[in-house]
């Protein structure tokens, strides 16, 4: 038997939640990181982050394109 749809899609939302979560707070300690390094302000922190975001983004995309 399989789960109902409305468990599927709240399975769904928490893993990307959470997926988006970590991709942006590892995205910051990196980026972070790397501006320290190489003295760049907030460059590489703010790029990699917004690319996390946007990776996310595009993740649900797909998924929810797939699951139709």
């Amino acid at each position: 038997m399989a789960p109902p749809r409305r468990i599927q899609w709240i399975f769904a939302a928490s893993t990307f939640t959470l997926g988006l979560a970590i991709a942006v707070v590892f995205a910051y300690y990196v980026g972070s990181w790397l501006d320290e390094r190489f003295a760049s302000g907030s460059i590489f922190s703010s790029g990699l982050v917004l690319l996390a975001i946007a990776g996310g983004f595009y993740n649900l995309y797909r998924h929810i394109r797939d699951s139709r």
